[in-house]
């Protein structure tokens, strides 16, 4: 079956991965403030910003969905 990208994952190839995790290492706390990836995070925030959703229980059931 032949595999192709979404819009999405297309536009999230502009955003440079390399920097983003060199300032997610960079402000690091000692303990971490959440169990999810920082990469995940900034997913699910990008998704959330382009899908116009307005709260976080509206995040929570996209990303649930």
């Amino acid at each position: 079956m032949p595999r192709c990208n979404t819009v999405f994952f297309q536009m999230l190839k502009f955003a440079p991965r390399h920097g983003f995790k060199t300032l997610a290492k960079l402000h690091h706390s000692v303990r971490p403030s959440s169990l999810l990836h920082p990469d995940f995070q900034f997913v699910t925030l990008a998704m959330a910003q382009l899908a116009g959703r307005i709260s976080l229980r509206d995040i929570v059931e996209n990303v649930s969905a």
